[in-house]
């Protein structure tokens, strides 16, 4: 994809240093330094004429993010794209040595208070009620999947079947560094019910590659226009489902594609712990959590997977066979116990009795 590029030599040389790394970071940093630029057109001035003087002193470098905070409010920008805009400015002009002081920032610099919307809760209930409207195998495939592994929308889209590894259960799935948020790979599971439904999307649109797509669209070979396909038409089934409304003085939807991962990490801390779940999401690594992968595939299987499954049927025959499992290893303990206690008792009975104590130890010689 090519990259945008600015006129301004500055710009263009900051937003090659942010692209190094992460070409989606040069994109949204593209965006804030855009305003920035129609800001500083509309005060007759470039980037590339500003910072001399914001070098040596002779602009005040408080003065004129004040009045750039003034511009945006008047651009009717939300305070949260307000807040990161700024964020973009500021690491722009500390690029070029323009010392900015937090301190005399927060003085100096009003910014309008920005209170988050709370998120809107989804159950598998919920889930479960949208997929009743839903045709698209697809979709309903990709739903099923950001359900019950926790993955980000962009990195579902990007899963190849190579990712896929179906000989272990519950499959295990290669989340790969490069398509990562963080840029941190990780390796985690999903659902036997999205497996189910996984084999079935293979077979359907004849994926074999092992860098073939799982969710290609029309054979595209590109995560994203994979992931605009599938935007749409869940926007269409949220329409459909009577689940499509919006957060109170936004273009946002209560529901998003990001809400099943929030899902999953409520589902997984309730009944695991927090820890794994952090650890199950990518959200961050504790040094002191650590588990070999088996030992993490089978928490997984046992106190996640039955609760991460959408469809009753299903769902009841997990948590069934579940139980079945525990009430098994119950007994086994159980019985286990008893024998020690046996035993215990025998000792006991021996060391009391220090002449059948001889016997027992001349008839274990004799043996």
């Amino acid at each position: 994809m090519q990259l945008q590029q600015h006129k301004d030599t500055k710009i263009n040389a900051f937003l090659s240093s942010i692209g190094r790394n992460s070409k989606n970071s040069r994109k949204s940093y593209y965006t804030g330094l855009s305003h920035f630029i129609k800001f500083l057109k509309h005060q007759k001035q470039t980037s590339d004429n500003i910072i001399p003087p914001l070098q040596l002193g002779q602009m005040n470098v408080y003065e004129l993010l004040d009045q750039f905070v003034s511009y945006l409010i008047k651009h009717r920008i939300n305070p949260a794209s307000l807040k990161t805009y700024m964020a973009v400015v500021r690491s722009f002009l500390e690029y070029y040595d323009i010392d900015i002081s937090s301190t005399k920032f927060k003085r100096k610099v009003k910014m309008p208070k920005y209170y988050a919307d709370p998120e809107e809760p989804i159950t598998l209930s919920d889930i479960r009620t949208l997929l009743e409207y839903n045709n698209n195998h697809r979709l309903r495939t990709f739903l099923l999947l950001l359900t019950s592994s926790g993955v980000r929308a962009m990195e579902g889209c990007s899963l190849r079947l190579q990712d896929m590894d179906f000989t272990v259960s519950p499959t295990r799935i290669n989340i790969r560094y490069a398509v990562t948020k963080t840029k941190r790979g990780r390796v985690i599971y999903c659902s036997d019910e999205t497996t189910k439904h996984i084999h079935k999307l293979i077979d359907m649109h004849n994926i074999k590659a092992p860098n073939d797509l799982i969710f290609s669209v029309q054979g595209s070979i590109q995560p994203i226009t994979i992931y605009n396909r599938i935007l749409e038409q869940f926007e269409k089934l949220q329409k459909v489902a009577g689940k499509d409304q919006r957060k109170e003085n936004s273009k946002r939807r209560e529901i998003t594609l990001h809400s099943f991962r929030r899902a999953n990490y409520s589902i997984i801390s309730e009944n695991c712990s927090s820890d794994f779940a952090n650890w199950f999401l990518g959200h961050h690594h504790s040094t002191y959590w650590t588990h070999k992968e088996s030992e993490r595939r089978e928490i997984y299987r046992t106190k996640c997977m039955p609760f991460l499954t959408v469809y009753q049927e299903t769902r009841d025959n997990t948590i069934e066979a579940t139980l079945k499992e525990k009430d098994r290893t119950i007994k086994l303990l159980t019985n286990r116990m008893a024998d020690i206690e046996h035993n215990q008792k025998i000792m006991q009975n021996l060391l009391r009795d220090p002449e059948l104590l001889r016997k027992k130890l001349n008839q274990s010689r004799k043996g």
